[in-house]
């Protein structure tokens, strides 16, 4: 039974939560239809509402303008054989340090345009980077400190395997999975933006890999802002987030 009811006398959120539990899967423009005959509120600042209830993990984004209830997967890369070697052997050499390391393989999960990509990627504190880089190249002829885009495409081909040393950015967003430090989905989106070894990514595609990564994982909203606001491209990532609304 449908009842009228002001803003002032009911939370909008909440108002917003009891359409979602009613509908498994709900449209934006639905939602709004739904509210006109309760509330007054722009389709702006709805598009607000909706994003704090995302950032409290209330409701989650199917697609653009697309919400659920039900919550998504947390995105956990599985490091390959080389990366779990490799990290074993750096922290024992460098048992201070902070590494993150992982295999390039995890990011075909996002994609749209599938570019296998076989390198493995060691970030580590920027003062230490040229350090870990010749102890990796001692160990491997193929390895690059921060390639640039010429590097990448006349030296480094991704279907054979390489190691790229970066340095790793403060606060970075990283999870331990199989006893090694991994990126977070909020921090692969953001690098791919960021770093020159992913211009091939970057333009349309990273795009993509944010539809694709909201649709089919749980992104933390305000940590992908925080990390990003760290790189110096929150404004990018928000316009990307509106875009997705």
């Amino acid at each position: 039974m449908h009842r009228t009811i002001s803003d002032s006398r009911m939370n909008v959120s909440n108002i917003i939560i009891d359409f979602a539990n009613t509908n498994k899967e709900f449209r934006t423009n639905d939602l709004y239809e739904n509210l006109s005959g309760k509330i007054e509120i722009s389709k702006k600042m709805l598009s607000w509402h909706l994003r704090k209830l995302m950032d409290e993990r209330k409701i989650f984004r199917i697609s653009k303008g697309i919400y659920t209830t039900t919550p998504k997967v947390i995105f956990r890369p599985v490091p390959n054989v080389y990366s779990i070697r490799l990290y074993k052997k750096l922290k024992a050499e460098y048992p201070l340090l902070d590494f993150c390391v992982y295999n390039g393989e995890i990011l075909s999960d996002l994609q749209h345009h599938l570019s296998y990509n076989n390198n493995i990627y060691i970030e580590t504190e920027r003062d230490a980077a040229e350090t870990i880089f010749h102890f990796v190249q001692d160990m491997h002829e193929r390895s690059f400190l921060s390639p640039k885009e010429d590097v990448m495409s006349d030296y480094i081909r991704l279907d054979k395997r390489a190691y790229i040393v970066k340095p790793l950015v403060s606060e970075s967003p990283m999870q331990e999975v199989n006893g090694i430090n991994v990126p977070t989905i909020e921090k692969l989106l953001v690098d791919i933006q960021c770093d020159r070894d992913f211009f091939y990514l970057q333009g349309q595609e990273a795009l993509y890999m944010m539809r694709n990564a909201f649709t089919n994982y749980n992104v933390n909203v305000g940590m992908l802002l925080r990390y990003a606001s760290r790189r110096n491209i929150k404004p990018q990532i928000e316009n990307y987030i509106k875009e997705m609304v």
